[in-house]
């Protein structure tokens, strides 16, 4: 019997590809991801590389310059390639010392984003994810990266499409698919934006009586498909804050060198962490981090499993290529 590669899921539930798709297979080494000038374009596309967001200290006058709504163009096969042969740090983010995030995120005013104001049907999500790939033969494991990069357009009625690469490619081609109304999991509809009904969304993919580790597991997999608006990235920062147990770790930066704040919640040694942009709330990077090896790992101590950098959030008229 042929011993198989088996590439971790995202997250604990099932990719968010409906009935058509596999469950989502993106786990991510902590690769510090500032990119290498010759080799790779900026992430945030040729307008140039973006600011690092404000401290929740801002000003008011800061917070009312409003960044454009830049997106990278999808990777070449070549600079996908280099991406994923970068030697970066695989050990989890160094997160500063934590306070409790309900007093902390009390001081974070969510403001306007560039991407607010462009209008379309679907929710437009490019990012990159590193995935653990494990080879189990015998009684020995073995686990190497592969590097993800996705394009998700997402509609209200659970139709899309989403085009996937991936490096190594292992002779399987880039994936781009299409699916009709109701074929993507999840709720139907936006992104809630009062946090009673973002409660009740977050149940539906990773019910919140789990605690607090549930809560940030089922924000990734709505946010990871929608684009929230401003009242509805309101809303994320009330149902963290609301949560007992979500710590907060002030300025994070991601695998992109975009600063951001930093929220974590830990379950059986692992990790869970967001970045968040300080001045609009938006998702920067999600981040799963195993704080002790897996039983019969080849691993030696804590890695990251699963990375998330989000380049984007914006919307389309079309489920062309953006």
């Amino acid at each position: 019997m042929n011993n198989l590669p088996h590439v971790r899921p995202a997250t604990e539930t099932p990719h968010p590809l409906g009935r058509r798709a596999a469950k989502v297979t993106a786990a991510v080494c902590a690769l510090g991801l500032l990119a290498t000038a010759t080799a790779i374009p900026n992430w945030t596309g040729a307008a140039g590389p973006a600011q690092s967001p404000p401290s929740p200290s801002s000003t008011a006058a800061s917070r009312s310059a409003v960044s454009p709504c830049l997106s990278p163009a999808a990777l070449t096969a070549a600079q996908l390639k280099a991406r994923a042969q970068q030697k970066l740090d695989p050990l989890p983010t160094h997160l500063p010392e934590s306070t409790p995030a309900r007093q902390a995120l009390e001081a974070v005013t969510v403001g306007p984003s560039g991407c607010d104001a462009i209008p379309g049907r679907f929710a437009y999500v490019h990012l990159l994810q590193w995935a653990t790939d494990t080879t189990i033969a015998g009684n020995s494991t073995t686990t190497r990266i592969v590097l993800f990069e996705e394009q998700r357009w997402r509609a209200d009625d659970a139709s899309g499409r989403v085009i996937r690469s991936r490096y190594p490619t292992d002779q399987q081609p880039t994936d781009d698919s299409t699916y009709h109304p109701g074929e993507l999991d999840g709720p139907i509809g936006p992104i809630a934006a009062d946090p009673a009904a973002l409660t009740a969304h977050i149940d539906a993919t990773q019910p919140r009586f789990l605690g607090p580790t549930a809560v940030i597991r089922g924000l990734v997999s709505l946010l990871g498909w929608r684009t929230p608006n401003q009242a509805a990235r309101t809303a994320v920062l009330a149902v963290l804050r609301d949560t007992p147990g979500i710590a907060y770790h002030g300025s994070v930066t991601d695998r992109a060198g975009r600063t951001g704040v930093g929220v974590s919640a830990a379950s059986d040694a692992i990790r869970f962490l967001l970045i968040l942009n300080p001045a609009t709330g938006e998702l920067l990077a999600y981040e799963r981090a195993a704080l002790t090896p897996p039983p019969g790992s080849d691993r030696t101590g804590p890695l990251v499993d699963d990375y998330h950098l989000f380049l984007v959030h914006a919307r389309a008229t079309s489920s062309g290529n953006s």
